[in-house]
């Protein structure tokens, strides 16, 4: 009788050992799936950060028929589409100003966007003349600081582009900034224009 119990015993330790390591089993497949779901997660996430497009710094831009033309060029300037020019074969220089604000969205220092370049898109056709002038003024005083200046004087009547670069950096947070635009001809034969501003 006691041989049949020891047996019964051993037996039901047996069986105890068996679906505790069955437990196991299945608690260890599944963390490893948990774990290897985890890891597939990781692995797109990072492949996703790598395949994303690098932000490039925004700038501010603005087409030429959006400045305010000086009163002295109102009976000569002429627009169309994004172009500004002369109206017809009346004067020689038309004079514009753009007011350039903030985009916010470049630097830790969101007052100053950490931009270096003007860049001027117009056509100089006959010996003719476009300029851009990047302005710094005081707010409270007016004095104002020419920052750099983009000339196109080629001679040509393909649009393109050109550009000046400027050290001293912007910062809204101590001054406005404005760029002036001249655009000049030496008759009425030829018509020059403005068609882009960009700071960046």
């Amino acid at each position: 009788m006691r041989n049949i119990d020891l047996a019964i015993h051993a037996r039901k330790s047996s069986l105890r050992v068996i679906a505790l390591g069955a437990i196991v089993a299945l608690l260890m497949a599944g963390f490893g799936a948990r774990g290897y779901a985890v890891g597939a997660r990781e692995s797109a996430s990072m492949k996703s950060n790598a395949s994303a497009p690098q932000v490039l710094p925004a700038p501010w831009t603005a087409v030429g028929s959006t400045g305010v033309v000086d009163e002295t060029s109102l009976a000569l300037f002429g627009t169309s589409g994004p172009n500004l020019g002369f109206r017809g074969a009346n004067g020689n220089l038309v004079v514009a100003r753009y007011n350039v604000t903030n985009t916010f969205d470049n630097n830790p220092i969101p007052t100053q966007p950490g931009w270096s370049k003007l860049e001027l898109g117009s056509t100089t056709p006959g010996n003719s003349i476009v300029m851009a002038r990047l302005w710094q003024v005081d707010p409270c005083t007016g004095q104002q600081i020419q920052l750099c200046q983009a000339i196109n004087n080629t001679d040509n009547a393909i649009p393109h582009c050109v550009t000046c670069t400027f050290a001293v950096p912007i910062d809204f947070a101590l001054f406005v900034y404005y760029v002036e635009v001249d655009i000049q001809r030496p008759n009425g034969m030829s018509n020059p224009s403005v068609f882009s501003l960009r700071i960046f």
